[in-house]
Protein backbone atom coordinates (compact mmCIF):
# COMPACT_ATOMS: atom_id res chain seq x y z
CA UNK A 1 0.00 0.00 0.00
CA UNK A 2 1.13 3.56 -0.70
CA UNK A 3 1.17 5.89 1.93
CA UNK A 4 2.40 9.21 3.21
CA UNK A 5 3.40 12.25 0.71
CA UNK A 6 6.40 13.68 -0.49
CA UNK A 7 7.19 16.89 -2.38
CA UNK A 8 8.73 15.94 -5.69
CA UNK A 9 10.16 17.76 -8.55
CA UNK A 10 9.07 17.66 -12.05
CA UNK A 11 12.08 18.25 -14.10
CA UNK A 12 12.30 20.16 -17.31
CA UNK A 13 11.31 17.17 -19.43
CA UNK A 14 8.12 16.51 -17.30
CA UNK A 15 9.62 13.91 -15.04
CA UNK A 16 9.52 12.72 -11.63
CA UNK A 17 11.43 10.48 -9.74
CA UNK A 18 9.72 7.86 -7.68
CA UNK A 19 10.27 8.51 -3.91
CA UNK A 20 12.31 5.49 -2.62
CA UNK A 21 9.40 4.75 -0.07
CA UNK A 22 6.99 4.34 -2.96
CA UNK A 23 9.34 2.55 -5.12
CA UNK A 24 10.05 -0.19 -2.09
CA UNK A 25 6.39 -0.77 -2.21
CA UNK A 26 6.47 -1.78 -6.37
CA UNK A 27 9.04 -4.09 -5.34
CA UNK A 28 7.71 -5.64 -2.43
CA UNK A 29 4.74 -6.03 -3.75
CA UNK A 30 6.43 -7.42 -7.34
CA UNK A 31 4.39 -4.82 -9.12
CA UNK A 32 6.95 -3.85 -11.96
CA UNK A 33 7.92 -0.81 -13.71
CA UNK A 34 4.73 0.13 -16.00
CA UNK A 35 2.31 2.47 -15.16
CA UNK A 36 -1.17 3.95 -16.06
CA UNK A 37 -0.59 7.85 -15.67
CA UNK A 38 -4.29 9.62 -15.42
CA UNK A 39 -6.49 11.83 -14.07
CA UNK A 40 -10.48 11.96 -13.03
CA UNK A 41 -10.59 15.63 -13.24
CA UNK A 42 -7.48 17.37 -14.70
CA UNK A 43 -6.55 18.16 -11.31
CA UNK A 44 -5.11 15.84 -9.89
CA UNK A 45 -3.41 12.77 -11.23
CA UNK A 46 -3.22 9.37 -10.48
CA UNK A 47 -0.59 6.76 -10.76
CA UNK A 48 -1.46 3.25 -10.97
CA UNK A 49 0.72 0.12 -10.95
CA UNK A 50 -0.22 -1.03 -14.68
CA UNK A 51 -0.62 -4.68 -12.71
CA UNK A 52 -3.76 -2.63 -10.28
CA UNK A 53 -5.05 -0.73 -13.11
CA UNK A 54 -5.61 -3.48 -15.10
CA UNK A 55 -7.62 -5.94 -12.06
CA UNK A 56 -9.72 -2.15 -12.48
CA UNK A 57 -10.25 -2.34 -15.89
CA UNK A 58 -11.61 -6.16 -15.70
CA UNK A 59 -14.24 -4.94 -12.80
CA UNK A 60 -15.11 -2.34 -15.28
CA UNK A 61 -15.54 -5.00 -18.51
CA UNK A 62 -18.34 -6.46 -16.45
CA UNK A 63 -20.51 -3.13 -17.33
CA UNK A 64 -21.75 -2.82 -20.39
CA UNK A 65 -20.14 -0.65 -22.63
CA UNK A 66 -23.74 0.97 -23.91
CA UNK A 67 -23.29 2.15 -19.90
CA UNK A 68 -23.46 6.69 -20.61
CA UNK A 69 -21.57 6.67 -17.16
CA UNK A 70 -18.96 3.82 -17.96
CA UNK A 71 -18.28 6.01 -21.28
CA UNK A 72 -17.92 8.99 -19.96
CA UNK A 73 -15.78 7.76 -17.50
CA UNK A 74 -13.76 5.76 -19.70
CA UNK A 75 -13.23 8.91 -22.29
CA UNK A 76 -12.22 10.93 -18.77
CA UNK A 77 -9.08 8.85 -18.01
CA UNK A 78 -8.26 7.95 -21.53
CA UNK A 79 -8.24 11.82 -22.29
CA UNK A 80 -5.35 12.33 -19.80
CA UNK A 81 -4.20 8.78 -19.30
CA UNK A 82 -1.09 7.10 -20.97
CA UNK A 83 1.02 3.96 -20.05
CA UNK A 84 4.52 5.00 -19.01
CA UNK A 85 6.91 2.88 -17.58
CA UNK A 86 9.92 4.10 -15.18
CA UNK A 87 12.96 4.60 -16.64
CA UNK A 88 17.21 3.20 -15.52
CA UNK A 89 17.05 5.59 -13.07
CA UNK A 90 13.31 5.27 -11.89
CA UNK A 91 11.77 7.92 -13.45
CA UNK A 92 8.49 8.37 -14.42
CA UNK A 93 7.31 11.06 -17.40
CA UNK A 94 4.05 12.74 -16.82
CA UNK A 95 1.82 12.94 -19.78
CA UNK A 96 2.00 16.29 -21.66
CA UNK A 97 -1.76 17.00 -21.60
CA UNK A 98 -1.98 16.11 -17.70
CA UNK A 99 1.05 18.45 -16.89
CA UNK A 100 -0.46 21.04 -18.38
CA UNK A 101 -4.53 20.92 -17.73
CA UNK A 102 -2.58 19.98 -13.63
CA UNK A 103 -0.06 22.98 -13.50
CA UNK A 104 2.63 19.96 -12.46
CA UNK A 105 6.06 21.94 -12.96
CA UNK A 106 8.11 22.56 -10.78
CA UNK A 107 7.85 21.27 -7.00
CA UNK A 108 4.80 19.28 -6.35
CA UNK A 109 3.10 16.62 -4.56
CA UNK A 110 3.09 13.02 -4.52
CA UNK A 111 0.45 11.00 -2.06
CA UNK A 112 0.08 7.58 -0.92
CA UNK A 113 -2.98 6.45 -1.62
CA UNK A 114 -3.90 2.67 -1.14
CA UNK A 115 -3.33 1.13 -4.29
CA UNK A 116 -2.57 4.36 -6.38
CA UNK A 117 -0.74 6.98 -6.19
CA UNK A 118 -2.09 10.86 -6.24
CA UNK A 119 -0.13 13.85 -7.67
CA UNK A 120 -1.08 17.31 -7.58
CA UNK A 121 0.17 21.23 -7.79
CA UNK A 122 1.39 21.92 -4.22
CA UNK A 123 -0.68 24.50 -4.44
CA UNK A 124 -3.65 22.75 -4.90
CA UNK A 125 -3.14 19.93 -2.32
CA UNK A 126 -2.04 22.58 0.02
CA UNK A 127 -5.54 24.66 -0.36
CA UNK A 128 -7.87 20.95 -0.49
CA UNK A 129 -5.65 19.59 3.00
CA UNK A 130 -6.74 23.21 4.73
CA UNK A 131 -3.08 23.64 4.72
CA UNK A 132 -3.42 27.59 3.48
CA UNK A 133 -5.25 28.71 6.17
CA UNK A 134 -8.55 28.42 4.35
CA UNK A 135 -11.18 25.75 4.14
CA UNK A 136 -12.07 24.53 0.70
CA UNK A 137 -13.78 22.04 -0.88
CA UNK A 138 -12.03 19.58 -3.02
CA UNK A 139 -13.87 20.75 -7.01
CA UNK A 140 -16.31 18.64 -8.54
CA UNK A 141 -14.61 15.99 -10.02
CA UNK A 142 -15.34 12.07 -11.86
CA UNK A 143 -14.97 10.76 -8.04
CA UNK A 144 -18.82 10.04 -8.19
CA UNK A 145 -19.36 8.47 -11.47
CA UNK A 146 -16.04 5.99 -10.61
CA UNK A 147 -17.91 5.22 -7.14
CA UNK A 148 -21.01 4.82 -8.67
CA UNK A 149 -19.11 2.42 -11.32
CA UNK A 150 -17.04 0.59 -8.30
CA UNK A 151 -20.27 -0.24 -7.14
CA UNK A 152 -21.84 -1.95 -9.75
CA UNK A 153 -19.05 -4.02 -10.87
CA UNK A 154 -19.23 -5.73 -7.35
CA UNK A 155 -22.55 -5.91 -7.58
CA UNK A 156 -22.14 -7.91 -11.20
CA UNK A 157 -19.10 -9.45 -10.21
CA UNK A 158 -21.18 -10.93 -7.39
CA UNK A 159 -23.92 -11.96 -9.90
CA UNK A 160 -21.83 -13.66 -12.49
CA UNK A 161 -20.64 -15.77 -9.19
CA UNK A 162 -24.13 -16.94 -8.64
Amino acid sequence: MFRGSYEVKVDEKGRIKLPGGFAKVLERNNWGREFFVTSYDGQIGQIWPLVKWEEKEAEWALIPDESREKQRFMDQVNFYGQQIELDGQDRLLLPQRLRGKAKLAGEVDILGSGLFMKIANHELMEAMVGGSGGEQAEPVTMTESMEYMAELAIQLRSQAKA
